[in-house]
């Protein structure tokens, strides 16, 4: 079998485990852990800033695939105009 489709297997077998914190909602194993890794240890102003952070990369990668969205359709009229 090829190495992609091992890591993908791989992957959807740990993904299968894993539940979203129903705090910051990011994939935890419940099975593991008893607290989120991730803001098990967070009061409430530091759980605000792990949410700002989330959503200031959300905006990020978003407005990062509308460019590339552009630069596509520009390159696509530029070639075969």
């Amino acid at each position: 079998m090829p190495l992609y489709i091992e890591n993908r297997l791989r992957w959807m077998r740990e993904m299968r485990h894993k539940s979203p914190c129903k705090r910051c909602g990011r994939l935890y194993n419940h099975h593991i852990k008893a607290k989120c890794p991730d803001c098990g240890t967070l009061d409430s102003h530091e759980l605000r800033e792990l949410l700002s952070q989330k959503e200031v990369i959300v905006q990020d990668l978003r407005r990062m695939g509308w460019i590339f969205a552009i630069l596509a359709v520009i390159a696509v009229l530029f070639f075969f105009w």
